[in-house]
């Protein structure tokens, strides 16, 4: 009478396997961190290009970029303070209640961006701010500059402002708060 084996694991086996799918979680797992940073950057970065263009199709309609002064080579327009009034000249709408209204020098009401839950900020509850613009971090801290004086070019005071003037007659660029995990980036790269 033969005792018939049972195939089966060693423990030396099973520790083995444990260590290597440990070895490749420790190797992957900051990788995926870093490539879904970058994703938020670039679907940011996106989405602040966007206001660029409605910016643009407003001044080609009306002849001035909305919420800027008109005061020296170029202004910035903080679209933390400013995010409700931003909202109404470039979409045409009241952010809360969706009513079309006559704000930030778009008379005609016009709809020149439409603005999604996505592009919003939300709260410490997990709820949309419906009147405040915060990229994919979360972070409100936005700046959009543009030519005031009509020469193509625009001074940025954001991240690395020491490359002076950019040839463009609108951008962008956003600031990492210091005290969250925000990032700073900017359009003219």
């Amino acid at each position: 009478m033969t005792k018939d084996k049972k195939k089966a694991f060693t423990l030396i086996e099973l520790l083995m396997v444990v260590a290597i799918i440990g070895i490749l979680a420790g190797i992957l797992i900051p990788t995926v961190g870093a490539v879904r940073k970058q994703a938020n950057i670039a679907a940011s970065k996106s989405q602040l290009a966007n206001y660029l263009t409605a910016m643009q199709m407003f001044k080609g309609e009306y002849g001035y970029f909305p919420l800027a002064t008109g005061t020296g080579d170029s202004d910035e327009i903080d679209i933390a303070s400013e995010s409700k009034a931003f909202m109404q000249a470039i979409s045409g709408r009241n952010p809360t209640t969706g009513a079309t209204v006559i704000a930030g020098g778009n008379r005609r009401g016009i709809a020149f961006h439409s603005f999604s839950e996505s592009e919003l900020q939300y709260d410490a509850s997990d709820k949309a701010v419906t009147h405040q613009i915060a990229d994919r971090f979360n972070n409100i801290n936005i700046f959009i500059v543009v030519d005031t004086n009509g020469d193509g070019f625009v001074a940025p005071a954001g991240p690395n402002s020491s490359e002076g003037r950019i040839k463009t007659n609108v951008t962008a660029y956003v600031v990492d708060s210091s005290s969250d995990d925000f990032e700073s980036y900017k359009l003219w790269d």
